[in-house]
């Protein structure tokens, strides 16, 4: 679904918890459609991996991120859209 080899895993994804890989997906949905508005369509091509560690975030970067590319991880990571399990997003 999404090309440039972004990996996508979750703790646990392989034993019934094929949720956690359905929330990264929605996750960088929401989070590419805020930087698609604000004018930041290359964004998800910064991102090497997105991990869910028992509802932490941990995004791998090829760059470091703006603080705005941040926000856009937060704000998704912690949205009712995406089952708002409000963990903390690590920056690696």
């Amino acid at each position: 679904m999404y090309p440039y080899d972004l990996q996508i895993d979750g703790y646990r994804a392989d034993k019934n918890e094929q949720w956690r890989i359905d929330r990264l997906r929605m996750v960088l949905g929401y989070s590419q459609a805020l930087a698609d508005i604000a004018g930041n369509e290359a964004f998800f091509r910064k991102i090497k991996a997105l991990y869910d560690d028992e509802g932490t975030l941990n995004v791998t970067w090829f760059v470091p991120p703006t603080e705005d590319e941040k926000g856009f991880l937060n704000k998704a990571w912690n949205s009712v859209v995406t089952d708002f399990e409000a963990g903390e997003v690590v920056h690696l």
